[in-house]
Parts: C-alpha cells; sequence; structure tokens
C-alpha cells in the first residue's frame, strides 16, 4: 500500500524505563501500531483539545456580546413603550386623569358584566 503523506520530520524526546513501560502497555492496550503512533495521537488529541477550547473561549466571548445586546435592546424597548404610553395619554383631551378613570371604569364595567 502506497503511503499518501509520508512522515519526514523527526521528534525526538526521552523517557524513563518505567514510562517506555507504560507507553508500550498502553499500546497494547489502544491497539497502537508503536509508540510512536501512540505519542503522535496523544499530541493530536491534545492539540485538537485546544483548538476546541479556544473555539469555546471565543463563542462564550460572542453569548456575553450578545446577551449585552440583548439587555440594551430591551431597555430601548422598554424607554420607547413608556414614551409611546406618555405621548398616547397626552394627546388625550382632559390629560391622564381622564384616561386612567375611563379605564378603571370600562374595567369596572366589563368585570361587573361576567
Amino acid at each position: 500500500m502506497a503511503v499518501l503523506k509520508p512522515r519526514e520530520r523527526l521528534v525526538y524526546f526521552r523517557v524513563s524505563e518505567d514510562e517506555f513501560r507504560q507507553f508500550v502497555s498502553v499500546c497494547e492496550q489502544a491497539g497502537a501500531r508503536s509508540v510512536s503512533d501512540l505519542a503522535r495521537n496523544a499530541v493530536q488529541r491534545l492539540i485538537a483539545e485546544g483548538q476546541r477550547q479556544r473555539d469555546g473561549h471565543e463563542l462564550e466571548e460572542r453569548m456575553q456580546v450578545l446577551e449585552r445586546l440583548i439587555a440594551a435592546v430591551t431597555e430601548q424597548l422598554q424607554l420607547l413603550s413608556s414614551q409611546t404610553r406618555e405621548a398616547a395619554v397626552a394627546s388625550i383631551p382632559g390629560g391622564a386623569e381622564r384616561f386612567f378613570w375611563e379605564t378603571a371604569t370600562a374595567d369596572q364595567n366589563s368585570q361587573g358584566e361576567k
């Protein structure tokens, strides 16, 4: 079988005899072809995990920005709503007292009909 991605670079590191025995044992348990494959896979998993953590951190920052924006929009909507209510009341002849009196009277009438 042809090698599609030949490995040309070498990475060396020293291990104790105990560490080497542990590596060989893990190779057998994991079904790795060699200590090199085991080490390569372990480093690749570390790299992938680091990338997931960075992506998760970026996602968390974006979520915080969105939460702040939602809070600001909610505040603006509440402000606009209260301004609209005030403008509606101000446009009624007789002012707020008449509006609230008529509203309360209508509420009492509808409750009496029930």
